[in-house]
C-alpha cells in the first residue's frame, strides 16, 4: 500500500551532523515474587554485580581469524551488537561467507552463540540501568562507578549513552555524559575529573529544572546520541492538585485496553498481574510492580463489557512493613517512585488503548465506539508530550518543516489538497476543518529513512511517516485514500 511512500520519505533527509560517537536484552531483570525488591543494583558498600565480559576488549569488541577472514564482534551502541566478516579487501560482510560455512561450521556456531550471549548481557545491563531511574538514593563512589559501569566492555556501552550526575566537594551535583576520555556537560564543556571518592548517580529529568531538561534533549538530538533507554526525553509524572491528600489516583481510570497487549507490557515493565481477579471469577484484579526502597505500585482493572478487553481503574501505592505491605497515600511515595509508576501506567494506556488501534472493527458496541471517538483525539498523556518534544527538534531538520505546526494535541500538516491533524497520542488522523477521521495505514517497512530519532517509539515513527505522506497528498497513489480526501474537499 502507498507505493509512493518511499519517495515521500526522502523529505526526511536533513543536514544531520556526524554521529558524536558510536555508542551498543538478557530478559529484563527478574525477581522471584512481589514480596521482594527487584535487584537493579547492589547497595552502597557491597560488591558490584558480576557482569560477563565475554572476552571483549575495552572498546566492546573482539576479532578472530577464521579461514582467511577476520570475524569481528562489536557492540556498536547500547542497542546494537553486530557480527561481521572482513575479507582481504577490507569490506565487512554482514553474513557468513559461503567459503566458511562448511569447513568452519563449528567456529561459526561458536561466534553466533557468543553474539547471542553478548546481546543478552547488554539487554540485562540496559534493564539494570533503567531500574535505577526509580532508585532515588542509589549512588557510587566515582572509582567504583568507573569499574562497574564505564570501564566494563558491556556495561560501558550502556553508561556512555547516558547522562550522569557527579557531586563536587560542596555537595552540588553536576550533570555530564562520558565522552572520549572526558566528561562532557550539556554546554559542551569538559567537567573536571572527580576524585575517586566523589559520588555518582544516574541523572533523572524529575530532579532537573525544565530549562536544563530542554538543553539535554537538544544535546541528544544534535549529537545523535543513542541512549540505552528513554532518559533525556523521559516522561515525568508529578502529583496533581487533586491527588495530594488522596490514597489513590484515578487519572488513568476508565480507559479500555486490549488485554493481550497489556499482558505483554506487564512483562516488559516488570509488573505482576494477579490472575485471581474478576477476569477469572475472583476479586477485582490488579497488577503490581516493586520499585525498590520498600515501595510497590498497584494498578486495578476490570473486564470490559465485550471482548478480550479491560477497563483501567485506580493506581495506588503500598509500603513494606517488615514482611507485609500496607497501603500508603500518594503523597507518601517518593517523587521518583511515583513518577516511574505513573509513567508505566501512562505507557499501558498509550500502547494498549483501543483508541490507537487502526484495525478496530466498526461494528463494535456503542460503549466502545463512544470511548474510541472520545479518546482518539482527546487530551494526550505524558508519552505524547515526549513525542511533541522530540518533534520540536526533529521537524526543523526535514523538508516538510514549513508544512507542519505543533500544539498540545496535534501535529498539523498542510497538504496540497487539505489540512490534517495527527494526534500525538494515538497517531489517528482527522481532516480539517470538519474533524472527519481519516484512516491512514502506511506500509510497515523498516529502515525507510535515515532520520535520527532520539528514542525508539513506533508511534513517533508512524506520526512522521503519516506527516510525510500527507504533506504531499496530491501524489498519493492509493486511489481509495485519495478519493476519501478529495470527496471531503468537495
Amino acid at each position: 500500500m502507498f507505493d509512493d511512500l518511499r519517495a515521500h520519505l526522502a523529505a526526511l533527509d536533513g543536514p544531520w551532523p556526524a554521529r558524536r560517537r558510536p555508542a551498543g536484552r538478557r530478559p529484563a531483570t527478574m525477581w522471584t515474587g512481589p514480596e521482594q525488591d527487584p535487584p537493579p543494583c547492589a547497595p552502597p558498600g557491597e560488591e558490584a554485580p558480576d557482569v560477563a565480559a565475554h572476552g571483549l576488549g575495552g572498546d566492546g569488541s573482539l576479532a578472530r581469524d577464521v579461514g582467511g577472514y577476520q570475524a569481528v564482534l562489536a557492540i556498536e551502541d547500547p542497542l546494537t551488537v553486530r557480527l561481521t566478516y572482513v575479507g582481504s579487501d577490507g569490506y565487512p560482510l554482514p553474513t557468513v561467507p559461503g567459503a566458511l560455512k562448511v569447513p568452519h561450521a563449528a567456529e561459526i556456531r561458536e561466534l553466533k552463540a557468543l553474539a547471542k550471549g553478548v546481546r543478552g548481557t547488554l539487554a540485562g545491563e540496559r534493564a539494570r540501568a533503567e531500574a535505577l531511574m526509580a532508585a532515588d538514593g542509589r549512588s557510587w563512589r566515582h572509582g567504583a562507578w568507573r569499574r562497574e559501569w564505564l570501564d566494563h566492555p558491556v556495561s560501558g556501552a550502556v553508561a556512555r549513552g547516558l547522562i550522569w550526575e557527579f557531586q563536587d566537594p560542596g555537595g552540588v551535583w553536576h550533570a555530564a555524559t562520558p565522552g572520549e576520555s572526558v566528561l562532557v556537560t550539556v554546554d559542551g564543556r569538559a567537567l573536571p575529573v572527580p576524585p575517586d571518592g566523589a559520588r555518582v548517580r544516574l541523572w533523572h529529568p524529575a530532579r532537573a529544572r525544565p530549562g536544563v531538561v530542554r538543553a539535554w534533549r537538544g544535546f541528544v538530538v544534535d549529537n545523535r546520541m543513542v541512549q540505552a533507554f528513554r532518559q533525556a526525553f523521559r516522561e515525568v509524572c508529578v502529583l496533581g492538585p487533586d491527588e495530594a491528600g488522596a490514597a489513590r489516583s484515578d487519572r488513568f481510570a476508565g480507559h479500555i485496553l486490549r488485554y493481550g497487549r497489556l499482558r505483554e507490557l506487564f512483562r516488559e515493565r516488570g509488573w505482576r498481574p494477579d490472575h485471581r481477579g474478576r477476569l477469572h471469577g475472583g476479586a477485582p484484579p490488579a497488577a503490581r510492580r516493586v520499585l525498590g526502597g520498600g515501595w510497590r505500585a498497584v494498578l486495578r482493572y476490570d473486564p470490559a463489557e465485550q471482548g478480550d478487553h479491560v477497563v483501567t481503574g485506580h493506581v495506588g501505592f503500598e509500603r513494606r512493613d517488615r514482611r507485609h505491605w500496607s497501603r500508603a497515600g500518594l503523597a507518601d511515595a517518593p517523587p521518583l517512585v511515583f513518577s516511574e509508576a505513573m509513567r508505566d501506567v501512562d505507557l499501558f494506556v498509550d500502547e494498549a488503548s483501543i483508541a490507537a488501534d487502526p484495525d478496530w472493527p466498526d461494528g463494535e458496541d456503542r460503549h466502545h465506539l463512544h470511548y474510541r471517538r472520545e479518546a482518539a483525539f482527546g487530551r494526550p498523556g505524558a508519552a505524547a508530550e515526549a513525542r511533541r518534544a522530540a518533534l520540536e527538534r526533529v521537524l526543523p531538520r526535514t523538508k516538510i518543516a514549513g508544512r507542519c505546526a505543533l500544539d498540545d494535541r496535534f501535529l498539523t500538516v498542510r497538504g496540497e489538497l487539505r489540512t490534517y491533524g495527527i494526534h500525538l497520542g494515538t497517531a489517528q488522523v482527522r481532516m480539517e476543518p470538519e474533524g472527519t477521521l481519516l484512516r491512514v495505514v502506511p506500509s510497515r517497512r523498516k529502515g525507510q529513512s535515515g532520520l535520527f530519532l532520539p528514542f525508539e517509539d513506533e508511534r513517533l515513527s508512524l506520526i512522521l511517516t503519516k506527516a510525510v505522506l500527507l504533506a504531499a497528498d496530491h501524489r498519493i497513489a492509493d486511489e481509495s485514500l485519495l478519493r476519501l480526501i478529495r470527496t471531503e474537499v468537495r
